[in-house]
């Protein structure tokens, strides 16, 4: 059943329609691939009450997250959809995920009638909530040192699943970064807990999320033992896992790890991706009547939907993954698709004055995310790894100075989500410093310096580090990539480098 709520486009006009009729904006944050999503779409947003109240007294607006991941960091309730009140001015009142008709009816009655009677209320909170989140990280005096790697070691082992492999309970998600970690921490003192751990994760969930008929790996399980997948497979899911079972087999020389990460590169090679032009679709739907039917029967079933969008952060990680998995297996097609790949992302994705724009369907579309350029900038380093060339060396250092100018916080260090733009709206217009990411930046800036010994790409990120070296410890084994920038800063090694060496 077709959604019969009048939905609007996260854009200037929305809001200035909400502010004109002095109404509260209903936000939701939706994607292709979510089973839940589309449970919402056809219960509650095609319940007819819910549909009246929502296009009389609403202004309804849906977002698309593999589209605007900018809008989802900020505005994600804990999963999705995410059902979220909004002020006119895009700051949140209140929300929640999956919103059964009923619940929402009285959701929107409350809020309905809370911004009618109760709207100076909302706006302090609102202020309030927002001057709250203006605290800014600074650097920290703190050191890094060998005891991050520790500490962050410790919370991987304290969070470990020695029955299921994994970490934490349930859901269970793959971690590719905690692995990657593991692996690193392994190839660096021979300690084989180290390996153990990484190894009973990649078997346990090889054995519950793994699509034994199509091959890839599904987003996550609802249970702790793997068994009940959540049935969507996502092409960065696809692209962490990938590298970890290459790398799994680098080590161990095991043909099992060989053969599912072979297969895991035939179903992206079938269903996820552009032979012929380059490129790598997004995500294929989670279809539970056709994951649950047997494999025979699968056969005579249409494919789950494929969106065949190309978000560029989630190519560039796919074309690093195939670079490394190709040059382990030795698989030259691999590689050679993943720079072809490369290749169409800078001839439809990429021009000097804007950087990477974020997808591409047909047209290029919204630019100014950090992570499409750090990404990017990383599968190009890896490129260049295997592919030495002028061309490739100098797109590095372009994008690399994009990123410098137009994302690093020159006074507090550490690198901005996004570039402010004039018609920026809501919580868009705070500029956001994010762990992972920042992260990931300083692994980034590490390889940048030692392929080209240029110390202000080592000063970038030892900042960044330092930036967080009082509070890494708070996210716990989610510090995974930050122990591993570390260990690159101090090491001077790359983790798990492209071209099988280590």
């Amino acid at each position: 059943m077709k959604s019969k709520v009048n939905w609007l486009e996260w854009c200037n006009e929305s809001f200035e329609k909400a502010k004109r009729e002095d109404k509260p904006v209903l936000l939701d944050l939706t994607a292709v691939w979510c089973h839940w999503c589309h449970v919402m779409d056809s219960t509650s947003y095609s319940n007819e009450e819910c549909a009246n109240i929502i296009n009389e007294d609403f202004v309804p607006i849906k977002v698309y997250i593999d589209k605007r991941p900018d809008i989802k960091e900020r505005y994600n309730m804990g999963g999705f959809p995410s059902t979220i009140f909004l002020n006119p001015d895009g700051y949140i009142i209140a929300g929640e995920t999956y919103v059964p008709p009923e619940r929402l009816k009285l959701m929107l009655e409350t809020v309905k009638s809370a911004y009618k009677n109760r709207k100076d209320e909302i706006k302090q909170r609102v202020l309030e909530t927002i001057e709250k989140t203006k605290n800014e990280q600074t650097i920290n005096k703190a050191e890094v040192n060998e005891d991050v790697i520790k500490e962050v070691l410790l919370s991987v082992e304290d969070n470990f699943d020695r029955f299921y492999g994994g970490f934490g309970t349930q859901p269970k998600f793959p971690h590719p970064e905690v692995l990657d970690l593991l692996f690193m921490q392994y190839q660096k003192t021979q300690n084989k807990k180290y390996l153990d751990m990484a190894l009973k994760t990649l078997d346990c969930m090889h054995e519950g999320i793994y699509d034994n008929a199509d091959f890839g790996f599904f987003r996550y399980s609802v249970t702790q033992d793997w068994k009940v997948p959540h049935y969507e497979k996502m092409l960065d899911t696809n692209a962490g896992l990938l590298k970890n079972y290459a790398v799994a087999y680098e080590i161990t020389k095991e043909d099992k790890y060989k053969k599912i990460a072979g297969e895991t590169m035939g179903y992206i090679n079938k269903f996820l991706s552009d032979q012929k032009n380059g490129g790598f679709y997004g995500s294929q739907d989670a279809d539970e009547e056709f994951y649950l039917s047997k494999p025979e029967e699968r056969k005579n079933k249409k494919q789950p939907y494929v969106d065949h969008i190309s978000y560029v952060d989630w190519n560039a990680m796919i074309i690093s993954s195939y670079i490394k998995a190709g040059m382990v297996l030795n698989d030259e097609n691999a590689v050679n698709f993943a720079i072809k790949t490369a290749n169409f992302i800078l001839d439809k994705c990429y021009d000097n004055k804007n950087g990477l724009f974020h997808y591409f369907d047909g047209k290029q579309s919204i630019n100014g995310l950090l992570s499409d350029n750090i990404y990017f900038l990383n599968c190009l380093i890896d490129i260049d790894f295997v592919k030495k060339g002028k061309k490739y060396f100098d797109k590095i250092q372009e994008i690399a100075a994009f990123i410098l100018k137009n994302f690093y916080d020159k006074k507090n260090h550490g690198f901005f989500d996004r570039m402010l733009k004039d018609d920026d709206l809501g919580t868009l217009r705070d500029r956001d410093r994010q762990f992972l990411e920042n992260s990931f930046c300083a692994i980034v800036f590490l390889k940048l310096y030692f392929l080209t010994k240029d110390d202000g790409y080592k000063q970038a990120a030892e900042n960044t580090l330092l930036c967080f070296a009082g509070s890494y410890l708070n996210f716990g084994y989610f510090a995974a990539m930050y122990a591993i920038a570390v260990g690159m800063l101090l090491n001077k090694e790359i983790a798990n480098a492209p071209e099988g060496k280590n």
